[in-house]
């Protein structure tokens, strides 16, 4: 009898061991398929934008096609193509005081815009917020403050 409760044990440690082989197997190859699935999605193509610069004197520089890493936010694209100074608060985001030596003198500062189907958007969030879609097109403008609404670019 002593040697059929062993033989029982034994087989059931066996048991055991088998089923967590194979869910420790399963585990992992479901794991490996969702990492490998992962680093594809974000691998670092680039994307492609247009970002023009309105220098508020008459002077508007494009930059078509301009390359940036995925993932890139509108201040990393600017600084592609400008030079930029900022000032960086931590609940709001990014606030740009110059671009290529142009400062902000109230009540004009540097506004950005992005172009939608319908026309120009004002930017919603910090420019160092907002991730850079691939194709497209972003609008610095040096404007006047003061008017309400703010006027669109040309």
């Amino acid at each position: 009898m002593t040697s059929k409760i062993l033989g029982n044990k034994w087989a059931l440690a066996s048991l055991t061991i088998l089923c967590w082989a194979i869910v420790a197997t399963f585990s992992t190859g479901y794991f490996y398929y969702q990492y490998e699935n992962l680093v594809s999605r974000t691998k670092k193509t680039p994307i492609h934008a247009n970002l023009g610069i309105n220098y508020g004197n008459g002077t508007i520089k494009w930059f078509n096609n301009t390359e940036a890493a995925m993932g890139a936010t509108l201040l990393n694209l600017t600084e592609i193509v400008a030079k930029v100074n900022y000032t960086s608060w931590p609940s709001m985001g990014a606030f740009v005081n110059s671009i290529d030596d142009v400062e902000n003198a109230h009540p004009y500062y540097w506004m950005w815009w992005i172009w939608a189907s319908y026309g120009w958007m004002e930017g919603p969030i910090a420019c160092d917020k907002y991730l850079v879609a691939d194709n497209e097109t972003l609008y610095w403008y040096y404007e006047d403050t003061s008017v309400s609404p703010l006027p669109t670019p040309p």
